[in-house]
């Protein structure tokens, strides 16, 4: 489970890099410390060193690591018996615990980054729009994949509201990875959508 929550949250993080390299919001997009964090239980330290990371990769990394420290020291601990045995087994669920703290955090910035990059491409092809012909079938199209990629980012909003209700970390990750990948599709949409709208000659206006 912890793998696949990695992997999914990796392929977000592809998915948003290559959509924002292009896009207009390339240029505007910029990261704000202030962003909200959803989860409850961070401690104030926590929430300081997040709020000072602006790729959600480097969270990744650090909870790997701390994960594959565990790994090593619940082997060792296999070799011991009595209290050495549970305090290395302790201290390794400590670790695991702090890099779940950790993937949380990521999916958080991740979502920031997802909102922000939503609201600028939306407005970016709203304003597009206003060029062309409302009655071309090709524009009629790119009209409904925008409400499309609308309906499943809000859907997205809905699953991460759902998550927060989850007892425990594990279960509050399941379901933020679910909301990614209708974020990354509403993504994908609108970024198809403006496509499909270039190739189509804008219409021309008369001046009087």
């Amino acid at each position: 489970m912890k793998t696949k929550t990695f992997i999914l949250t990796l392929l977000a993080l592809i998915i948003h890099v290559v959509i924002k390299s292009q896009t207009p919001a390339n240029s505007a997009f910029q990261h704000d410390k202030n962003f909200v964090l959803g989860y409850q239980n961070y401690t104030e330290s926590e929430k300081r060193e997040f709020s000072m990371i602006d790729d959600p990769s480097v969270l990744l990394i650090q909870a790997e690591e701390l994960i594959a420290r565990a790994k090593k020291m619940k082997a060792l601990a296999s070799l011991k018996r009595g209290e050495e045995q549970k305090r290395m087994m302790d201290a390794a669920n400590e670790l695991l615990k702090q890099a779940d703290t950790k993937k949380l955090a990521a999916c958080e910035l991740l979502a920031y980054n997802n909102r922000m990059e939503f609201k600028l491409l939306k407005s970016s092809f709203m304003k597009m729009l206003g060029d062309y012909d409302q009655s071309d079938s090709t524009i009629i199209r790119a009209k409904s994949m925008l409400l499309s990629a609308v309906r499943s980012y809000r859907f997205a909003v809905e699953l991460r509201e759902e998550a927060y209700a989850q007892r425990n970390v594990v279960a509050v990750l399941a379901n933020l990875h679910n909301a990614e990948e209708r974020e990354s599709q509403a993504i994908i949409n609108i970024v198809q959508a403006m496509n499909m709208v270039e190739k189509v000659a804008p219409q021309v206006v008369a001046v009087r």
